[in-house]
C-alpha cells in the first residue's frame, strides 16, 4: 500500500483511505497472521496507526466547545 502524501494531522482522513487500509487488513487477515510478510505488516500497523491519528485529531479539533474531545480535555 502506498501511504496518503504526507501532510501531517491537518489533512483529513478521505472514506477511500478508509476503505483502502480495511481491504489490506482483510487481505493480511486472509493469508493469516502468521504467514503474512513481516514488513508489509509492519507497513500495514503504521498506515493504520497514522490513519486513526488523524481521523483523532480531526475530531477533537471539530468537536464544539465544552464537549467531548475538546482538546482541553
Amino acid at each position: 500500500m502506498t501511504t496518503p502524501h504526507d501532510h501531517g494531522a491537518r489533512q483529513h482522513a478521505r472514506p477511500q483511505e478508509i476503505s483502502h487500509l480495511i481491504a489490506w487488513m482483510r487481505r493480511l487477515s486472509d493469508a493469516g497472521i502468521h504467514r503474512a510478510d513481516p514488513a508489509e505488516f509492519a507497513a500495514f500497523r503504521q498506515a493504520k496507526q497514522a490513519l486513526l491519528a488523524r481521523i483523532g485529531h480531526h475530531d477533537r479539533t471539530q468537536a464544539p466547545a465544552g464537549q467531548p474531545g475538546d482538546p482541553l480535555d
